[in-house]
């Protein structure tokens, strides 16, 4: 059959609708009381110090998800909630960080196994170790990413064993922690002309100063890279019952002879880099690397029909404007062919060339283009779950973790006069 790539232009117009469709049945969802779910409640610090406990929300019947508001306030009774779009969290109208949440939602745990997603961590380079993510802090870890977004709250990443602030000049460098610290090493990278002698000091105050017992290092003339570990105990301040021994904010590096130094680090007498717990930065940061990304990649599926033409009951070419194969059906009445001639029975790629066909007398149809919530998918949109009742407005509004398929609608009229497309929102 010969191609139909050449149609007559012709008046043509398209309206679009955009229906978010969840895969589960959400008319009716009650919220009870919080209780405490012991293996997957965790607890965040964020960068100014303040911290909080993180938890999936779970809502009746079977319905879990993440909340949207850090200020939100857990129902004391039950409280019925209502599905709804991202739109409809007032806070949340001046964030246009939907495709972002709906990523995350999509890409971390329960939409995706614990298991899955270590291995996707590692995958993307992210240093987990051998043990997989757990349920706590995979949900820590994504209910930070999220707050992030939606309140502008940063989880605490600085690494402990980074000083704060460092001086140095040519007796010492001195380095400063932002809380007391016990040291398991150092090392640094050396330049010296004539060689000299490196010594390890402590303090609590920055003003009264003792060596660091066995810390010295002899550096030979040349110098050259030095690591030094220190002994169990040779940094601990003070003991209290009950807590864990405590170290020294202040320390330097005293330099006798001509030396630079360069490159200095510090190892902790500690088993945790972070104040949060190292899987949770790492997927912290995966999911809001991710998330970016996806924002990029996110689009609103379009109909461009700026070649469109209409001849003998064919209407076209149409070509989709989305980010990737999505399935599309017509009205009755109608079917969806190639270039070719041939009846379309499989997803259509981004802007590969379709026709729909009709009868000759036909003047209007309906197209329906159906992106699958699948794991991994850019979606871009959010269903949300919001408090009915009017004295609950201050109600934790929720992001529900279920795949949510996207349902655009193009209605297509060739009636009416003018080819710019129209996009109602």
């Amino acid at each position: 059959m010969a191609s139909l790539s050449l149609l007559a232009p012709a008046p043509l117009t398209v309206r679009r609708r955009v229906q978010p469709t969840p895969s589960a049945d959400l008319s009716r969802m009650t919220r009870y009381r919080g209780g405490t779910y012991s293996h997957t409640v965790g607890t965040v610090v964020f960068a100014d110090g303040t911290s909080a406990r993180t938890d999936l929300i779970r809502l009746n019947p079977n319905i879990e998800a993440y909340s949207l508001d850090f200020s939100g306030v857990a129902p004391t009774t039950p409280s019925r909630y209502r599905a709804d779009t991202w739109a409809a969290v007032p806070h949340l109208r001046a964030r246009a960080h939907e495709a972002e949440v709906a990523w995350i939602l999509r890409n971390s745990y329960p939409a995706i196994s614990t298991t899955a997603l270590s291995d996707d961590l590692r995958a993307a380079g992210y240093a987990i170790g051998r043990r997989n993510i757990t349920e706590h802090e995979a949900i820590a870890g994504t209910q930070a990413a999220i707050w992030y977004l939606t309140n502008g709250l940063q989880l605490d990443v600085r690494p402990l064993n980074v000083p704060t602030r460092i001086t140095e000049d040519a007796r010492a460098v001195r380095v400063e922690f932002d809380g007391d610290r016990q040291l398991a090493g150092y090392a640094a990278e050396v330049s010296t002309h004539h060689g000299a002698v490196l010594t390890l000091q402590k303090s609590h105050d920055a003003r009264h100063w003792h060596d660091v017992a066995a810390s010295t290092v002899t550096v030979p003339a040349g110098g050259g890279r030095i690591t030094k570990s220190l002994g169990v105990g040779s940094t601990v301040a003070h003991h209290r019952h009950g807590h864990p021994a405590g170290g020294y904010r202040h320390y330097r590096l005293v330099i006798d002879g001509d030396a630079t130094i360069a490159g200095l680090t510090f190892r902790l007498n500690e088993s945790r880099l972070y104040r949060n717990a190292e899987p949770v930065v790492r997927l912290y940061d995966y999911l809001l690397t991710g998330a970016r990304a996806a924002r990029r990649a996110a689009m609103v599926p379009e109909l461009e029909t700026v070649d469109a033409g209409v001849d003998a009951g064919l209407i076209g070419p149409l070509r989709l404007v989305i980010s990737d194969a999505a399935a599309v059906r017509a009205s009755d009445g109608y079917d969806i062919v190639g270039a070719d001639g041939a009846t379309v029975t499989k997803p259509i790629r981004p802007h590969e060339e379709f026709f729909l066909r009709a009868a000759p007398q036909s003047r209007a149809a309906t197209l329906t283009v159906e992106i699958p919530g699948n794991p991994r998918g850019f979606g871009g949109r959010v269903i949300t779950g919001v408090a009915r009742d009017e004295v609950a407005d201050s109600y934790t509004p929720v992001a529900l973790a279920v795949p949510v398929q996207l349902v655009v609608e193009f209605d297509l009229d060739w009636a009416v006069a003018g080819s710019a497309a129209k996009s109602d929102r």
